[in-house]
């Protein structure tokens, strides 16, 4: 009877552990695209008036983001990725009350070419956490139009690019849904975008990707 009890046991176990199933073996390389909202934490430095005493500052810094990217896990901790980002086209109007009236308008777009170290935590079969570091070549673009007699502040330039590196980490979640493709939803930051002639400030994205593994 002992036996009989032990081989039942055996068996119930041997089902439950099956339906767990093992970490699904996944392809090294992969390929994604991600889409998103990028937040631009800009000030009023970027439409500065000369001589103003009265103003209004606004702006439209929450738009639309995308990067498509490609990557190679080393691991199930592990992986390099790299591709391009449309960071965003941000616009920021200075209104000017007085002295005089009127105001100074600026468009500004940033894209960038982006490699990242991914650590990656895996929890259970499908789910893992993650955490990025990396660098992104971007490139600021600003145009800037006036209204009224309104005067930009002195050295301002009305067409301004500047190229840069700079600092670039996130952390986000993922999910494979098969061994090919994997939903992934991250946020990142990247500091010290432009310069005083672009506008300088920092980035806040936030995403959700779609992995394809080969």
């Amino acid at each position: 009877m002992k036996t009989r009890h032990t081989a039942i046991v055996t068996c119930i176990s041997g089902a439950l552990l099956g339906t767990a199933g093992p970490a699904l073996p996944q392809p090294n390389w992969y390929a994604g695209l991600a889409l998103g909202a990028s937040d631009a934490n800009m000030n009023a430095d970027v439409v500065a008036v000369t001589g103003a005493t009265a103003t209004n500052f606004v702006t439209d810094q929450r738009e639309p983001t995308f990067k498509v990217f490609a990557g190679y896990a080393f691991n199930r901790y592990f992986a390099v990725e790299g591709g391009f980002a449309w960071l965003g086209e941000f616009q920021a109007t200075n209104q000017v009350l007085a002295p005089t009236t009127g105001a100074l308008n600026a468009e500004i777009r940033v894209i960038g070419l982006f490699v990242d170290a991914v650590g990656m935590l895996p929890i259970g079969d499908r789910f893992a956490a993650l955490a990025k570091v990396g660098v992104v070549g971007s490139e600021t673009r600003t145009f800037r139009s006036t209204s009224g007699t309104v005067t930009p502040a002195p050295g301002t330039n009305t067409n301004a690019t500047t190229d840069q590196a700079n600092l670039k980490y996130g952390l986000g979640v993922q999910y494979a849904l098969s061994k090919t493709v994997t939903l992934r939803a991250e946020w990142e930051r990247i500091q010290d975008v432009g310069d005083p002639n672009t506008g300088e400030f920092d980035l806040n994205l936030f995403y959700g990707a779609l992995l394809f593994r080969f």
